[in-house]
């Protein structure tokens, strides 16, 4: 990359999959071509599919389009080059046209910047820089990789649920239960499969690791305690005979918090549950939320919660459990509590990293800089007006390179909307527009013909 004319300061290669908090490197969606298709048979030098995306890239990248992120100046960036594994980062830049020029004259493939301010971003090793840490914005990243079933999802219908997710994130989590001002909350889309929220509030800047592991744990409704929530209390059964038995005092839908949350997770768990056909696909789905979050309910605990919701007593609980808005499920303690993850778990978020450390909670982390485009897909990594959102399509509103033609071979057919058409391709030769025929070669799915 270049290192000759722009005002910015020293950098160094790191590789991809470095501990130093590198961005993660993605998977292909759907290859159909393999790896080797991409080099040149003789390796003389690139291909002519990575030619053709760094001129992609190098053409929109000749006017200045990156928005350089609120304190650049104070900001480590970070770039990976087109056919490189090597990410080069411990970079600053000191004035915007020194970040533009950069671009043009380097064409990176990926673009990253800290979320940390740092008194001097360039300093290195890593331990020397967080000397001089001056805080870090708050970052929620939901990326379609930790949806339920998104290896079953095409592309579309991953970008579809996750806008959902990010939607709810923002809405009930974000803006309410945690309460931060609208203004200082930036949503954008990542380019790939996925949105970062961003939170600027002075309150969230010096928070640690610890603070922001706190913030995780409650959207992700970790370590929840139903005790509280919904304590226990001693009723009478048979004042004659002296019995007595515990239950839970379900507070009211409206109490707010986690509450509102787990009634919200228990109808949709329940209608869930109705729209599928016999007991074993019940138990089964139930299986598959206890795997997806971890919560290590087993195959006999799920068969029982089945059988009490639907195949015991004259009326099924299910459907007395939606009519009445109550919790009517087991005489099990320990059955009530699985119901309850379980509801929780419908109402949680999918955070990308939830079972690695979160990118929420990483005080150094890198993510991507709006304006650039994401090497995988040629999409613009951009700013979502929030109450956009409902209407924000990334496949129309977030193609940044233009429609001239271009003529590529796909392997297999193709099928999908984008740039506001729908495409079905056949298998052979095809022109396409130049932003369908980058994200094709992109994730492997055609080479130039």
């Amino acid at each position: 990359m270049n290192t000759g004319m722009c005002q910015y300061r020293t950098h160094v290669c790191i590789p991809a999959e470095s501990s130093l908090s590198a961005p993660p490197r993605e998977k292909c969606i759907s290859p159909g071509i393999s790896e080797t298709t991409m080099r040149p048979s003789d390796g003389s030098g690139p291909s002519r599919e990575l030619s053709f995306m760094k001129a992609c890239f190098r053409n929109h990248y000749s006017r200045p389009q990156v928005e350089p992120p609120f304190r650049f100046t104070r900001r480590e960036w970070g770039f990976f080059p087109f056919g490189g594994k090597m990410m080069f980062r411990h970079m600053a830049f000191l004035k915007k046209e020194d970040i533009f020029r950069f671009f043009r004259e380097s064409v990176p493939m990926h673009a990253y910047y800290s979320v940390a301010y740092y008194g001097d971003p360039s300093l290195q090793p890593m331990g020397e820089k967080f000397r001089t840490w001056m805080g870090a914005d708050l970052v929620f990243d939901l990326d379609a990789d930790h949806l339920p079933d998104a290896d079953s999802m095409t592309y579309p219908e991953q970008l579809a649920k996750v806008k959902d997710e990010v939607d709810g994130l923002l809405r009930d989590f974000i803006l309410d239960d945690l309460g931060f001002p609208e203004e200082h909350t930036h949503l954008h889309f990542s380019g790939g499969r996925g949105y970062h929220i961003h939170v600027r509030d002075p309150a969230v800047l010096e928070l640690d690791s610890r603070d922001r592991r706190q913030i995780v744990d409650y959207i992700t409704g970790r370590n929840i305690d139903f005790d509280v929530l919904f304590p226990k209390k001693t009723v009478e059964v048979n004042p004659r005979f002296g019995s007595s038995k515990m239950v839970r005092n379900f507070r009211d839908r409206n109490y707010g918090g986690w509450v509102s949350k787990i009634y919200a997770g228990k109808d949709a768990l329940i209608r869930d549950l109705m729209d599928l056909e016999d007991r074993r696909k019940r138990v089964k789905r139930l299986l598959r939320v206890s795997s997806d979050k971890g919560l290590g309910i087993g195959e006999r605990k799920c068969e029982s919660i089945i059988d009490d919701l639907f195949y015991k007593g004259k009326k099924n609980s299910a459907i007395r459990m939606l009519d009445e808005d109550k919790f009517t499920i087991t005489s099990k303690n320990t059955m009530d509590n699985d119901f309850l993850r379980l509801c929780t778990a419908y109402s949680s978020i999918n955070l990308k990293g939830e079972t690695d450390e979160p990118v929420t909670t990483d005080i150094k982390r890198l993510i991507r800089c709006p304006g650039s485009l994401h090497g995988k897909t040629g999409l613009k990594v951009m700013e979502v007006d929030r109450d956009r959102l409902d209407r924000f399509d990334p496949l129309r509103d977030a193609v940044a390179l233009p429609s001239d033609p271009v003529k590529v071979r796909l392997p297999d057919e193709f099928e999908m909307d984008m740039g506001g058409r729908s495409w079905k391709l056949d298998a052979g030769d095809a022109e396409v527009p130049r932003y369908l025929a980058y994200f094709l070669v992109a994730r492997r799915l055609a080479i130039i013909s």
